[in-house]
């Protein structure tokens, strides 16, 4: 395979207990070559971007060896482990060793996730203010009266669903990243216990949730509209409260905010419905209880 680029030094083929995700994207296996030489990166592309880019020190403090992309910028993850421990930087939530990478978790645990998971965002915070603020600017409704935002769930997608919202973007070349409301009847208890997601088909959210918009209530594979089958969503919020419809178990009105993939220079309609017809285009970020 003469054709390929140089992507880093040759070596042995690693055990199976070894780092075997590319180092630059960490999203695919390194690439291995029929005589057994494992590369450092999934493909030409990777290697390109970690060749192109600028060197920095690993992360820990006073060590002078380059970081890492695999190792979340540290050199090694022995040196990720002691900046843990020496509260340089946060903990994953789940292993309690490794820096936090996606989220509240390392990149190793990240990986092990099957499923969406949800943090309650703790009321004040800059990231609950933020979606606070951001909610209520877009909510444009010819009533004066605006809803009250009581909780917010941050969701963290799997892995693979990450991947999939990254390749759309990708081949799609020119896009950009906007964010849309999406609401559906919610028959759980959402908001009113532990952040967690319900396993009632008709639960149009919680479906939504756990499939990232391959599967709607009572197992519906898409929306239909006036565009046809796909996802429709709506930048504001007030024109998705239209959808909700909350069991009689929790006091809320459950939304969910999400980044969608439109073309670059689109104009995103304020009072209208987006249409894509891919569930790859869309991720759900955070969960919405509101009261109005």
């Amino acid at each position: 395979m003469s054709s390929l680029l140089p992507w880093g030094p040759r070596q042995k083929a690693q055990t199976p207990m070894q780092n075997e995700m590319c180092e630059q994207c960490d999203q695919k296996p390194k690439f291995i070559e029929p005589g057994g030489v494992r590369h450092p990166y999934c493909s030409r592309s990777c290697a390109e971007q970690a060749q192109g880019a600028n060197l920095s020190a690993c992360a820990l403090r006073g060590c002078r060896a380059t970081g890492k992309p695999a190792f979340f910028y540290f050199c090694s993850e022995e040196h990720g482990r002691q900046a843990v421990r020496s509260r340089q930087v946060e903990g994953c939530d789940s292993c309690h060793e490794n820096p936090r990478a996606r989220g509240d978790l390392c990149m190793a645990c990240d990986r092990k996730m099957p499923g969406p998971r949800l943090k309650e965002l703790a009321a004040g915070s800059t990231p609950f203010t933020d979606i606070r603020t951001q909610f209520l600017s877009e909510w444009v409704s010819p009533n004066a009266a605006r809803p009250r935002i009581d909780k917010v769930y941050q969701v963290f997608v799997p892995r693979d669903v990450r991947a999939r919202h990254n390749a759309y973007r990708a081949n799609e070349c020119a896009t950009e990243k906007v964010r849309v409301f999406y609401s559906a009847q919610c028959i759980c208890d959402m908001g009113t216990k532990t952040p967690v997601l319900c396993n009632f088909k008709s639960c149009g959210i919680c479906c939504v949730i756990k499939s990232s918009f391959n599967e709607f209530a009572f197992g519906e594979r898409f929306n239909t509209g006036r565009f046809g089958e796909g996802i429709y969503s709506y930048r504001n919020p007030n024109l998705a409260d239209v959808h909700a419809t909350s069991a009689t178990s929790t006091p809320y009105r459950v939304m969910i905010a999400c980044d969608i993939a439109v073309q670059l220079g689109y104009q995103v309609p304020a009072n209208e419905s987006v249409f894509v017809p891919s569930a790859d285009a869309i991720v759900p970020a955070f969960i919405i209880m509101y009261t109005v």
